[in-house]
């Protein structure tokens, strides 16, 4: 449990800085559709390409050179031009926003009229806006996200290391460290010294695939890329369902996870 209050001060805007396209081939800018983000699935076999509000993401299997990935994106580019947006929703009273260890529930009853009041307690998080505030407004819309992200971080920082480290021992693997980020492109990474990094957007998903994605960088613990042996024992790990979850977890998406990652 944790009870805060926010001020509603003013957000300087952000600003996303790209590497460059021949560098690093996991992001990079276009002139027309700006940013571009490069989704490697080691079970991908074609192409996909989704259009979000203010990003392209580009699913392409792992086994694709930087050229190779260039030329696709140059010739897919005029059908990408011609795909409608996907639109971000407004957080309101209505909305329903459900996460792995808590709800949240907008309510209009603080008598404060320059603050948000914050209430996690028995999985409910309040977020108390003041009547006289106008909630679809951009600079509160800002603050609840930024508030509702800070709880989801508190909770992956008291989750998910015990589930890590739980299903390590089962399994009879080693971890090293066990790191929470705000990825919005990866749910997780795992790297030569065994130490684990996981998104705090992942406790927007639902728990199996929660359990997926650590059990995916755990298998990076015995095999680093996406080879053929990753894949065996992710399957073993999985029960014969890796290439299942896997696809669910690369393209689950829902109006409010993409919200808060805008």
């Amino acid at each position: 449990m944790f009870v805060s209050i926010w001020n509603l001060k003013k957000k300087d805007a952000s600003i996303l800085i790209y590497n460059d396209i021949f560098a690093v081939m996991n992001e990079f800018y276009d002139d027309q559709l700006g940013p571009v983000v490069i989704k490697r699935n080691g079970r991908a076999k074609k192409v996909i390409v989704r259009r979000k509000y203010n990003v392209v993401e580009v699913t392409v299997p792992s086994r694709l050179s930087n050229k190779e990935i260039i030329e696709h994106f140059k010739n897919l580019k005029p059908k990408i031009l011609a795909l409608p947006k996907q639109e971000v929703v407004k957080i309101t009273e209505e909305s329903v926003i459900e996460t792995f260890t808590f709800n949240v529930e907008i309510v209009r009853q603080t008598r404060f009229d320059d603050k948000i009041g914050m209430h996690l307690n028995n999985g409910i998080l309040k977020l108390d806006v003041h009547p006289s505030l106008d909630i679809s407004s951009l600079h509160i819309q800002l603050m609840l996200k930024d508030m509702i992200i800070y709880a989801l971080r508190a909770e992956a920082k008291r989750v998910l290391p015990t589930k890590v480290l739980r299903f390590a021992k089962k399994l009879g693997l080693e971890v090293n460290e066990i790191k929470i980020n705000k990825s919005k492109h990866r749910w997780g990474s795992c790297s030569e010294k065994k130490n684990i990094t996981l998104s705090l957007f992942l406790m927007m998903l639902p728990e199996h695939l929660i359990d997926y994605v650590i059990l995916h960088e755990l298998a990076h613990t015995i095999e680093l890329n996406h080879s053929r042996r990753f894949w065996q024992i992710l399957d073993k790990f999985c029960n014969g369902k890796a290439e299942e979850l896997n696809h669910e977890s690369t393209y689950w998406d829902t109006d409010y996870l993409f919200c808060l990652k805008q």
